[in-house]
């Protein structure tokens, strides 16, 4: 049994092959210093702490300080040293960061898309080594593509139309950067350059970056940064008002704005004292309730001065992001679709959202008047149907275990006349009809190119959808996957724009596949709506509600708000 008030602590545990093997052999002891005997209730514990190298100055000191004498003592050769170099010119200002010296670094205060915009239009399209993206759904993946050899930058996996590129190192085509470049919020090359070089490569980069990406990298300008300074204060007012509701809704959550190493870090915290709160995720409900404890008012503002630090195994900050870096949000208004990712504002292009509207026209749409929903959860809504309606029959929560990546697969909710695979989902957020599609792609998939699915299907199945010979693969033009979704919204036009991007690539897959693919709108039952569930079809939490306390029947997440307009000013 566990002792009361123990504090979690992460291991990293290794089993060593021969039990016998001396310590020398297993530990380098040459690098530790003395062993200590550390007293445990059974067996032996030994511990050999790691001995520290002498204070070495680093080597970029040399390059600072080429053209002048170094102050005596101002580095003293700590692991932890590091340096900020301001570069001014007439037009423009540098700060160029060596060690650690990006801790002094207010990032707030920097380009956050500099980096980025002048690699693309420095690196050699066709040969690329590593890129770094964020999808743009309510539940965003952060991935890192990487390669040992040159490739093309659709080789490294980019989805054009669902993925944002925040980082990518490539060949350089600029001889004054040197071999390779990589661009972030900071430009990352390592040219052959002494202190004198350093105006014209800044000038370089100063007019890259000013440039538009190649046709090559054109889509990447399908999601553009918000600049004029009025729509920013508008748009982080609107945020303020989400960030007081009682329960903010689902458009504006938190988590980790880059690719963070799990091996090294051990969770989060909100400051740096000993015995401050650590958590091994990020979620705004632990962050509000800490500005909560300390009286801070939620805003724009206030997070961007509240500090998110990364800690070690031994609860030491390691890196530390701006509260509002790590907010993630999606407003509507206006006609346009804004979203926020790692601190800056974006607005989706005109031209994309054209795009995403034509390609769901060929979406056909289902107009056959399924129950109207008034159950609690969507289990017993399919039960009703099944057993209320003649040709359906039910498939709800019947997995079917495969291997691979998906581990089980729930083939669907409902079949209809033996032909129409629904999926059923009542409208909650982005994320929720973001999962129903993909779901709806992968069981459809998998029913046609994979035999053991389908033969642990068949017995699973009613009669009226049991195959003859469930080996055989089936002809997907005597089957359609049909989406059906409980709401007040007509559908696909009202739904969330990232929710459509999602059913955009599901609808170009599916036909690709050979199915057909449809849409139906399940109505809602108005007294149902009254009831207090489900508030994410409609109506907002009371004001009243203490932060943290819903009311009751309603869910957690509650529905996307939609602020006043910024073009209505």
């Amino acid at each position: 049994m566990r002792e009361r008030g123990a504090k979690k602590e992460r291991l990293s545990i290794y089993l060593v092959k021969d039990a016998k093997l001396a310590d020398e052999r297993i530990v380098k002891i040459d690098q530790a210093k003395p062993v200590i005997e550390i007293k445990i209730a059974s067996g032996q514990a030994r511990l050999y702490a790691k001995d520290p190298p002498p204070p070495r100055i680093p080597e970029w000191v040399d390059f600072l300080f080429s053209n002048q004498d170094r102050p005596e003592d101002y580095f003293r050769g700590n692991r932890s040293e590091g340096a900020v170099v301001l570069f001014r010119q007439e037009e423009a200002t540098f700060a160029l960061t060596f060690g650690m010296g990006y801790h002094l670094l207010n990032l707030d205060l920097v380009e956050r898309d500099f980096g980025l915009k002048v690699t693309l239009n420095s690196v050699n399209p066709d040969k690329l080594r590593s890129l770094d993206k964020a999808s743009y759904e309510a539940n965003p993946l952060n991935t890192r593509s990487q390669s040992p050899r040159d490739v093309d930058i659709f080789d490294l996996h980019i989805d054009t139309e669902s993925d944002m590129v925040y980082a990518l190192t490539g060949v350089s085509e600029v001889p004054i950067f040197g071999e390779h470049v990589t661009g972030r919020d900071a430009l990352t090359i390592m040219p052959e350059a002494r202190l004198d070089d350093l105006p014209k490569i800044l000038a370089e980069a100063l007019a890259r970056y000013q440039q538009r990406p190649p046709a090559k990298f054109a889509w990447v300008e399908d999601v553009n940064r918000v600049r004029d300074p009025d729509d920013l204060a508008i748009l982080d007012l609107e945020l303020d008002q989400l960030l007081g509701q009682d329960q903010p809704p689902p458009n504006v959550w938190l988590g980790e704005p880059e690719i963070v190493d799990w091996e090294t870090q051990t969770g989060y915290s909100f400051n740096r004292r000993e015995r401050t709160p650590r958590y091994q995720t990020l979620e705004l409900d632990h962050l509000l309730a800490y500005m909560a404890e300390h009286g801070t008012t939620p805003s724009s503002q206030s997070f961007r001065d509240q500090a998110v630090h990364v800690n070690d195994a031994n609860y030491t900050s390691i890196k530390r992001w701006p509260a509002y870096q790590c907010l993630y949000a999606e407003i509507l208004d206006g006609g346009k679709v804004y979203i926020l990712r790692n601190g800056v504002w974006h607005v989706v292009s005109d031209n994309f959202v054209s795009r995403v509207d034509e390609a769901l026209e060929r979406l056909e749409i289902d107009d056959t008047k399924m129950p109207v929903y008034a159950h609690d959860h969507e289990g017993e809504y399919n039960e009703s149907c099944a057993a209320s309606e003649s040709g359906y029959e039910l498939f709800d929560c019947d997995n079917v275990f495969v291997g691979g990546p998906y581990d089980k697969i729930e083939f669907c909710d409902l079949v209809r006349d033996g032909r129409d695979l629904i999926h059923v989902k009542i409208y909650r957020s982005s994320a929720t009809l973001s999962h129903l599609f993909a779901q709806g792609r992968v069981s459809a998939e998998t029913f046609l190119k994979h035999a053991d699915f389908r033969v642990q299907l068949n017995a699973k199945s009613p009669a009226s959808f049991k195959r003859a010979d469930p080996a055989l693969r089936p002809d997907p033009k005597n089957y359609r996957v049909v989406y059906a979704i409980a709401t007040t919204k007509e559908l696909p036009h009202e739904l969330p724009f990232f929710a459509k991007v999602a059913l955009k690539g599901a609808l170009s897959e599916l036909e690709m596949l050979g199915f057909g693919v449809a849409i139906n709108k399940i109505e809602v039952d108005p007294a149902f709506l009254k009831k207090g569930k489900h508030k994410a079809m409609g109506k907002a939490a009371p004001a009243s509600r203490k932060r943290g306390n819903p009311a009751p029947g309603s869910p957690k997440n509650q529905p996307p708000a939609t602020p006043s307009g910024i073009h209505g000013r």
